[in-house]
C-alpha cells in the first residue's frame, strides 16, 4: 500500500510540472513581447545618456641616480619598491581628492561634492609597478583632461613629500640636531680645559720618576753591596788559613784596599774609615789585622743593606699611592677626552648630513614624476548599449516569466 501510494505521489508531481511547462509555451507571445520591450527600453536608455569620456595620466616612481652621503656612518636608506602598492591607495585618499576638488576652477557641473568627484576618479598600478594609472572621467573630454591632470600633480607633490628621501622639514631636523651637538661640544671642551687648570699628572708623573729612579739605585746599590760582601768573605777565607801574627802579604792588603774604595763607590754616606794612617802602617799590618779589618767592612756593609731594605719598604707606599693617585687623575681625563671626541664626531657628521641634505633639497623633480600628461579624449568610452540591451531582455524574460 505504501508503494502505491509513493506512485501516485510522483504521477501528481509529473502532472504539476507539465502544467507549468504548458503556461509558459502558451502565452509565449506575451512572454516575448515583454522582454523585446523592456530590452528596447533599456536600449533607449542607454541611447539617452550623455557621453562619458575618459582621460589618463600616468605618474612614474623612479630610483634615484645617485645618493649623497658624505659619511659612510651616516647613511639615507631608500626603498621605493616597498611604496609601490602604496601610490594608488594614497591618490585615493579623501585628503587627496579634498585637495584636488578645491583647487577645480571652474568646478565642472556634475561635481557638487569631493564625494562626486571620487566616483570619477579611479588610479591602478600599471603592468610596471613603478607605473601609476590616474584615470578620470567626464562628459567633457577637456575637463576629464583638466581633472586628471591636477590629480596628477597633487599626487606628485604629496608622494614627494612623503616618500621623498629629502626636504625642508629633514633640514630643519638634522640642523637642529647639529645646533645641539654643537653645544654638547662645546661644554665637554670647556670641561677639558677645566681640568687642565688643576691637572697634576705632570706633577705626580715627575714625583714618581723621582722614586722609582730612587728604589732602581737602592736595588743597583744592593746588588753591588751582595757582590761586595762575597768578594770579602772570600778574602777573609783566604787569610784566614795563615797565621794571624804573620804580616799580610802586599797582594792581600791591596785587595783589602781595592774593597774598601769598592765600598766607597757603592754609597758615599757609607760609615766606614780606613784605619792606616800612613803608608808604614800599612805595610806593617798583620794578618789578624787585615781580617779584622775585613770583618768591620763586611759588618758596615751589612749594616748598609739592612738600610737599604728599610729605604725600599718606606717608597712602596708611596709608589703606590703616587700610582693611584696618576691613574684616578688619567682616567677622568680619559673620560672627558672620549666625551670630547665623541661630540666632535657627532656635530661633524651632522654637520656634513646638514649639508648634504641642503644640496639634496635642490633637486625638485623628486623621485615621484610625471610620466604622461593626460590629453582631452577624442571619442568617448564606450555607453555599453549592447551589454545594457541584453541584461534589459533578460530581466524583462524573467519577470514576464
Amino acid at each position: 500500500m505504501n508503494n502505491d501510494a509513493e506512485m501516485g505521489d510522483d504521477a501528481e508531481i509529473e502532472i504539476d510540472l507539465r502544467r507549468y511547462l504548458e503556461i509558459p509555451l502558451r502565452y509565449w507571445q506575451w512572454i516575448a513581447g515583454a522582454t523585446v520591450i523592456v530590452a528596447l527600453a533599456a536600449f533607449i536608455w542607454s541611447s539617452l545618456q550623455p557621453s562619458t569620456y575618459e582621460a589618463v595620466a600616468l605618474v612614474a616612481i623612479t630610483k634615484p641616480q645617485y645618493t649623497l652621503n658624505f659619511d659612510p656612518r651616516f647613511t639615507t636608506v631608500v626603498d621605493t619598491g616597498q611604496a609601490y602598492k602604496a601610490y594608488p591607495e594614497l591618490a585615493k585618499s579623501d585628503d587627496m581628492v579634498q585637495s584636488v576638488f578645491a583647487q577645480l576652477d571652474p568646478r565642472p557641473k556634475f561635481i557638487g561634492t569631493p564625494g562626486d568627484l571620487n566616483d570619477v576618479l579611479k588610479a591602478e598600478s600599471g603592468t610596471d609597478p613603478s607605473i601609476v594609472r590616474l584615470k578620470a572621467q567626464a562628459q567633457d573630454s577637456a575637463e576629464a583632461a583638466n581633472i586628471a591632470n591636477i590629480w596628477a600633480e597633487t599626487l606628485i607633490t604629496r608622494a614627494n613629500k612623503i616618500y621623498g628621501t629629502q626636504d625642508d622639514i629633514q633640514v630643519e631636523s638634522f640642523e637642529a640636531q647639529a645646533a645641539n651637538a654643537e653645544k654638547e661640544l662645546q661644554a665637554d671642551e670647556q670641561a677639558l680645559i677645566d681640568y687642565q687648570a688643576h691637572d697634576q699628572s705632570l706633577i705626580l708623573q715627575n714625583q714618581l720618576d723621582a722614586i722609582l729612579q730612587k728604589q732602581v739605585d737602592y736595588l743597583d746599590n744592593q746588588r753591588s753591596i751582595t757582590l761586595l760582601l762575597q768578594d770579602i768573605a772570600g778574602l777573609r777565607e783566604q787569610l784566614s788559613q795563615q797565621p794571624a801574627a804573620n804580616p799580610a802579604g802586599l797582594a792581600d792588603r791591596l785587595s783589602a784596599l781595592f774593597l774598601q774604595i769598592k765600598a766607597y763607590k757603592i754609597e758615599d754616606s757609607v760609615p766606614i774609615q780606613l784605619q792606616f794612617s800612613n803608608p808604614d802602617t800599612v805595610a806593617s799590618a798583620s794578618v789578624g789585622e787585615q781580617i779584622a779589618f775585613l770583618d768591620g767592612l763586611s759588618n758596615s756593609m751589612k749594616a748598609q743593606l739592612a738600610d737599604m731594605d728599610g729605604r725600599l719598604k718606606e717608597l712602596e707606599p708611596q709608589i703606590l699611592t703616587l700610582q693611584q693617585q696618576l691613574q684616578q687623575i688619567e682616567a677622568e681625563k680619559d673620560r672627558l677626552t672620549r666625551a670630547r671626541d665623541v661630540a666632535r664626531e657627532t656635530y661633524m657628521t651632522l654637520a656634513q648630513k646638514v649639508a648634504e641634505t641642503r644640496i639634496a633639497v635642490q633637486n625638485t623633480k623628486g623621485e615621484v614624476q610625471l610620466a604622461s600628461q593626460a590629453v582631452a579624449p577624442e571619442t568617448p568610452i564606450s555607453s555599453r548599449k549592447a551589454v545594457n540591451t541584453v541584461l534589459g531582455g533578460v530581466a524583462g524574460l524573467i519577470l514576464s516569466v
